[in-house]
């Protein structure tokens, strides 16, 4: 029993590591999902403000100060769209990034579950091998008593 328990010893201390990846792993995930949410609804808004400031500006009521400030207003308005589209693209990679590093996460624990399971049940078979044995050898010494 003692060398198996040698052998079992390295991969309990691979488990723990490869849980603590997936730990880390999952929580940068979780940040990334949250910074692609966030980058979303600044898109939003600055898609929801292009839109009043054009209502605003195409009213028949406002003045020509108005629509100045619009067209002057405009490229600062087009250009936070741009930046906030760029930051939804990177979040997204992000995301797809981290996606992937989960699932490569998530695989390697279940890999070392299974030689971990696999090893049991060699120990276990191993062990029913030598009861076996064990009774084998008292069955044949008390056949040679009789």
């Amino acid at each position: 029993m003692g060398a198996g328990k040698m052998k079992q010893m390295p991969l309990d201390t691979l488990k723990r590591l490869r849980r603590h990846e997936l730990e880390a792993v999952e929580k940068a995930f979780g940040e990334a999902v949250a910074r692609e949410t966030a980058a979303e609804a600044v898109l939003s808004k600055a898609h929801l403000l292009l839109i009043q400031e054009q209502k605003l500006a195409s009213d028949p009521q406002a003045d020509d100060d108005a629509v100045e400030a619009f067209s002057r207003w405009l490229p600062v308005g087009q250009r936070a769209i741009s930046d906030a589209q760029e930051l939804c693209r990177e979040a997204a990679l992000d995301r797809d990034c981290l996606r992937s590093a989960l699932l490569m996460a998530q695989a390697a624990l279940k890999a070392v579950e299974k030689l971990q399971d696999k090893q049991r049940l060699e120990m276990n078979y191993l062990a029913l091998r030598k009861e076996q044995a064990a009774l084998d050898e008292l069955a044949l010494r008390q056949r040679a008593l009789y």
